[in-house]
């Protein structure tokens, strides 16, 4: 049987999504936290897909979801820590000493 439509994304998925949009456009640095969070999404994807692979472990569509999925939370992570590193080297208030 064909599927017609596309599945639904998870709660956390979209979430996710939400939260690794905001950090871009919220960002001091877009270019660069983005750059950083696609590394660290493509990074860890391929770590989870590679192990399940050599493993053989499971079925391979649900290993590729749980996969996408820690690797957005990854990213989301990855790209929280940037732009709150970007905002401690970068104080808005410079010192009136």
């Amino acid at each position: 049987m064909m599927q017609t439509t596309q599945p639904t994304g998870s709660p956390l998925g979209i979430l996710m999504r939400i939260a690794a949009i905001y950090l871009v456009v919220k960002g001091p640095k877009k270019l660069q936290t983005l750059l950083r969070m696609g590394i660290a999404f493509v990074a860890t994807a391929l770590l989870f897909m590679m192990t399940g692979a050599i493993l053989r472990m499971g079925d391979p569509r649900a290993q590729g979801q749980i996969a996408g999925m820690v690797a957005m939370l990854v990213a989301v992570i990855a790209g929280w820590w940037h732009t709150r590193s970007l905002k401690r080297k970068d104080p808005t208030v410079p010192n009136q000493g």
